[in-house]
């Protein structure tokens, strides 16, 4: 039986965070009821995808979730469970923001059915939240956690962000020290990136932002690797760490080709070999969903080649890397561009799985470009077929 996720977006924010490319609205607190009813009805139309024994895991992120009250995510997820289902022991997150939440809502979270919470702390030092223009202090993000805990949350995670303009390596060893210290089940760490058509893409561009160089963002992403790794975390994807036994079901089924629903606008989804992506306009969703429309704005099945490449490329940013076919691995092995990796000890074969090492993990973009380069041509040649004899 076909395991199965749902993502439910949530495009509400109390502010833009200047290096931030989801799609969000600010101000517009009044349409939470009206989206609220939408998702239900979006879910209602999907009804029962999902295999006999429901949904394996659940995900309400955003934007801010938590910006809408309880009783309507209660009633969001009451709809997931009528129209879906979900399995014994799914695994139901909702993400959450320190400047949003206050301890009585940790604990309506908890009641209302989640277990598990994602908690944007980004960073445990004032300045460098400012640097992000985040909207909270690390004394809020302590009192997220704190309250989380006190709400009966044991399976939290916090997201972190390095590579900060303006931020030093100390600050990051501070905020690393801290969340070690508060020894959440599962962290995230980014590197800030910018995203097209951020505000700090614009003041990079135009030179009032300071770019944190590749050297030291590489420096600064192997010092946490390995600060979390020393603490027992175990480093399970290129971004994320976990305690034994808690990497996010969720995202791991991403990661390593699990389908999944998706509802509420943008989302996307993956379902049957076919993705598709809801309209990233607001008033549109709304306009359709409330129409008895579909608020589908495009699809695509992925051909033989590009999806041969996705798999190797998300499957390679796992500890567990990327399963080989035969042909793959015969192909592979007559490789010269291959062979140079294994050789400079940035990629290992064991039987028929590839993985990054800790060499390769550092440039691990660089390397996996390397290698679904060489994987599409043996997937083209695969789709030619042998060279006719020559007469």
């Amino acid at each position: 039986m076909k395991s199965l996720g749902l993502y439910a977006h949530f495009p509400f924010c109390p502010c833009r965070c200047p290096y931030c490319g989801f799609t969000v609205v600010t101000g517009k607190d009044d349409l939470h009821e009206r989206y609220a009813t939408a998702l239900c009805n979006e879910l209602e139309a999907i009804a029962r995808l999902a295999p006999a024994e429901g949904l394996a895991s659940v995900f309400f992120g955003g934007g801010t979730p938590t910006r809408l009250e309880p009783r309507l995510l209660e009633r969001i997820l009451t709809t997931v469970r009528a129209s879906q289902g979900i399995a014994v022991g799914a695994e139901i997150t909702v993400e959450a923001n320190p400047g949003t939440t206050d301890a009585a809502r940790y604990a309506d979270l908890r009641q209302i059915g989640f277990n598990r919470i994602s908690i944007g702390a980004q960073s445990f030092f004032d300045q460098g939240l400012r640097l992000l223009g985040r909207d909270h202090t690390a004394a809020d993000a302590l009192g997220a956690f704190r309250a989380s805990r006190k709400a009966g949350f044991d399976n939290v995670n916090l997201d972190l962000i390095f590579s900060i303009p303006g931020a030093t390596d100390e600050d990051w060893r501070r905020t690393l020290d801290v969340v070690v210290d508060l020894r959440p089940e599962h962290i995230s760490t980014y590197a800030l990136t910018l995203e097209e058509g951020t505000s700090f893409q614009r003041r990079a561009r135009s030179g009032d932002l300071p770019v944190v160089c590749e050297d030291d963002d590489a420096c600064q992403y192997i010092g946490g690797l390995e600060r979390l790794t020393a603490a027992g975390y175990e480093h399970y994807e290129i971004s994320n760490f976990a305690l034994p036994g808690r990497r996010s079901r969720h995202n791991w089924a991403y990661w390593t080709g699990g389908e999944y629903l998706g509802v509420g606008v943008s989302a996307h989804r993956y379902v049957d070999g076919r993705r598709s992506w809801n309209t990233k306009d607001l008033p549109d969703y709304l306009a359709r969903v409330e129409a008895g429309s579909s608020p589908t704005e495009g699809g695509e099945r992925l051909d033989p080649v590009a999806a041969t490449s996705e798999r190797v490329w998300l499957g390679l940013r796992t500890c567990e890397g990327v399963k080989l076919g035969r042909v793959e691995r015969e192909g592979l092995a007559a490789k010269k561009r291959l062979a140079d990796l294994v050789r400079g000890g940035f990629v290992q074969l064991e039987g028929a799985r590839m993985k990054l090492t800790g060499k390769g993990i550092p440039v691990a973009d660089a390397v996996s470009v390397e290698i679904v380069t060489v994987i599409e041509d043996l997937a083209r040649d695969a789709q030619r077929g042998p060279d006719p004899p020559v007469p």
